[in-house]
């Protein structure tokens, strides 16, 4: 520590209280100690004029806030949290039918909600549209992962356990029926082509598959958008 001395005589001061009123003993002139808050004061008003004569300090940007950074492992929290609603739903609904309208209901809001979610979790997040977008699609693959797992256990247990899939039978047969009769009213040297593919089963089957994920493309592309539109939202509002 410094030792204070009389800015009079330069005599070296004795230690005292904080804030008191001395005199020196050498030549009795009076002495004021400062309080640290009036120190710091000081101290900022030097480091500002600092400043002032030598910009190169501040050439530097500073870095962004930690608190506004995304936090991944509560966005997965989250969308696995839209994943779960989904399983409860989907299990449900193989028991009421018409919970799958509640279930479509869901598919549809499940990007935005989870945002809103998301974002009354970690306030501190500053929510853009890409944010949006990104959350939205790790929604949408939650939720499909959920609903293709348990469909699919479902399909495999009514084919080859109950044996209780012949309406499914009955309405792919309808489907390929109906393609049968479109191509056979057109005319051409495809044609018979065109129908003799259709009674390969691997043809058959790869027209189901490339449906099914024609299908699932569709709804990450839309849960991404859905996503990207309630961040843009978010991202234009003030937060409190």
């Amino acid at each position: 520590m410094t030792p204070r001395t009389c800015p009079r005589c330069h005599a070296v001061l004795h230690r005292e209280e904080e804030g008191s009123l001395v005199f020196c003993w050498n030549c009795g002139t009076p002495q004021v100690q400062l309080s640290e808050e009036l120190r710091d004061q000081i101290d900022q008003q030097i480091s500002a004029q600092q400043s002032a004569v030598n910009p190169s300090t501040e050439q530097f940007p500073q870095p962004a806030a930690p608190g506004n950074a995304i936090i991944w492992r509560g966005a997965i929290q989250t969308a696995g949290l839209a994943g779960a609603v989904t399983t409860a739903l989907t299990l449900i609904s193989f028991a009421l039918p018409p919970i799958s309208l509640l279930s479509f209901m869901w598919f549809i809001s499940a990007p935005i909600v989870v945002l809103g979610a998301y974002t009354s979790r970690f306030r501190k997040t500053r929510i853009t549209t890409g944010f949006g977008a990104r959350l939205g699609l790790l929604t949408g693959l939650a939720m499909l992962i959920a609903t293709t797992t348990l469909n699919t256990i479902a399909l495999v247990l009514e084919r080859f356990v109950f044996h209780s899939t012949a309406e499914i039978d009955a309405q792919i047969a309808n489907v390929f029926t109906q393609m049968n009769t479109s191509i056979t009213a057109q005319s051409g040297p495809a044609t018979k082509a065109a129908l003799d593919m259709l009674t390969i089963p691997e043809f058959r089957a790869g027209i189901l598959l490339t449906s099914i994920a024609l299908g699932l493309a569709f709804y990450l592309a839309f849960s991404a958008t859905a996503g990207a539109f309630a961040g843009y939202l978010r991202s234009r509002t003030p937060r409190a």
